[in-house]
């Protein structure tokens, strides 16, 4: 079997537990117990081939190697993607109690400062989600000026962020909180990262997303910070959006349609909000 051949590779000792971890769309992972380890190893599915820069990937676990953001890496493979670290006990994922935890986290991580020397582009993520898809289910054209916007936003001064800010993306413990899973880190526009965690977790209660600010900036947006954030809010959507029919159409799989018409739903609402004289 692949996956005890790789981790006798990998910590030279037999898997004696292997229990698939459900959760991931573009991932397959599993924690793996032997004599002296307990282990998540993540297997990129193959259909996915050309969606991550796993070099790039690497580079970035080497720029995070001392900050304790992310359990302790045993290994990485730039060439496929293979990863495995240490797998944390009772830890949860994100729920809304845990909100300001999550805001002090990715606060701590923005104030590090870091540059991976490659930007993320929401505007050419989208544009490659598109290019594959044959039979899109929505007109997604209408938000070509906000990706324009969001795309100079994002090569202002950016510095180092997630850009995948999915419940599963947090662990939380009694003892640490981390963020995982940095396939998408890229430099950025921290807003764009704010606005991934509210889209991701689909906080549309306006008391939530002021807490959430007020833990985060330490004050409500003034209008100048509102607006970029409900451009990221827009282009998040958007391209999750469109990620969600490119999937769809090659694995037919119920999820994806669920989270494109989730993302276009929000999306419409944003685009209502921020530009009413247009509808």
């Amino acid at each position: 079997m692949k996956i005890q051949k790789t981790i006798r590779d990998i910590l030279n000792e037999a898997a004696l537990h292997i229990k698939h971890i459900d959760t991931g769309l573009t991932n397959d992972n599993y924690y793996v117990k032997t004599e002296h380890y307990d282990v998540v190893l993540r297997m990129p599915k193959p259909e996915n081939l050309g969606l991550f820069d796993y070099e790039h990937e690497g580079h970035v676990l080497n720029l995070l190697n001392d900050s304790n953001l992310e359990p302790h890496l045993w290994y990485f493979d730039p060439t496929t993607g293979i990863k495995c670290a240490n797998y944390v006990a009772d830890a949860s994922t994100f729920s809304i109690e845990y909100l300001n935890r999550a805001a002090k986290l990715m606060r701590s991580f923005h104030n590090l400062k870091l540059n991976s020397g490659k930007v993320f582009s929401i505007k050419e993520h989208f544009e490659m989600y598109r290019n594959r898809i044959n039979n899109p289910c929505y007109d997604l054209n209408f938000v070509m000026e906000i990706m324009n916007e969001a795309d100079a936003y994002s090569h202002d001064n950016p510095i180092l962020c997630h850009n995948d800010l999915v419940p599963g993306n947090f662990l939380f413990t009694d003892k640490h909180d981390y963020l995982i899973d940095f396939e998408y880190a890229m430099d950025n526009d921290p807003c764009s990262d704010v606005m991934s965690f509210i889209t991701e977790n689909d906080i549309t209660d306006i008391n939530l997303r002021n807490q959430f600010y007020h833990a985060y900036f330490g004050s409500l947006p003034d209008p100048t910070l509102q607006h970029k954030l409900d451009v990221f809010e827009m282009a998040h959507n958007a391209l999750w959006c469109a990620w969600g029919l490119m999937m769809l159409e090659s694995h037919q799989q119920d999820i994806y349609q669920e989270i494109a018409d989730l993302k276009y739903l929000r999306l419409c609402e944003a685009y209502r909000k921020e530009t009413p004289t247009k509808q």
